[in-house]
């Protein structure tokens, strides 16, 4: 008999679109159905790491570059802030040619052009994820693989009055309602 939190999760499933996908090699197939590539951790390491981040049990990092699949599917409050300075031109160069290609990422990032994911295993299961984080403007792929992975993420990023399913799940775990959870460093 299913209880509560796997009846939502099915909702939200249902929802979403997506189906279970609870280990890291479904988690996996699912981002990349939505057109991801592999991105390399190690090399973005330093800028990819942060309170939300175990980079010990990160196990795949990828990267979506479609800004008509993001723009499509951002909410109202990410096309708003996920705009260029029209006062600023881009300058891939601004912090030296050594970085052009991270200030390239961050720029398409802040422009609704591209998102970074995350997936981290489970602390006592190689296989199952643990965590995922979705940097960008991606509020709708953060509510598509909790769905899918059945985890709430440390990040719950930007939800606005349409995650109705996505904020109940906060209080199976404990939390405050899209409260963050970041690791104590």
């Amino acid at each position: 008999m299913p209880n509560e939190l796997d009846t939502l999760i099915a909702s939200a499933r249902e929802h979403c679109d997506v189906p279970e996908a609870i280990t890291v090699e479904a988690a996996s197939e699912l981002i990349e159905s939505f057109g991801a590539v592999p991105l390399d951790f190690n090399r973005y390491r330093n800028a990819l790491v942060d309170e939300f981040v175990n980079p010990l049990l990160v196990v795949r990092a990828y990267t979506i570059h479609d800004a008509t699949l993001l723009a499509g599917r951002a909410t109202i409050e990410e096309r708003e802030v996920f705009v260029a300075d029209p006062d600023e031109d881009f300058d891939s160069l601004e912090y030296g040619a050594e970085q052009v290609e991270w200030t390239t990422f961050s720029h398409e990032i802040e422009v609704l052009e591209r998102v970074h994911i995350l997936l981290e295993r489970a602390v006592d299961d190689l296989n199952r994820v643990g965590n995922f984080r979705v940097y960008g403007a991606g509020q709708w792929l953060r509510e598509s693989l909790w769905a899918a992975t059945g985890v709430l993420p440390r990040d719950p990023g930007a939800p606005d009055e349409s995650s109705e399913l996505f904020g109940r799940a906060f209080a199976y775990a404990g939390r405050e309602k899209f409260a963050a959870e970041p690791i104590a460093r």
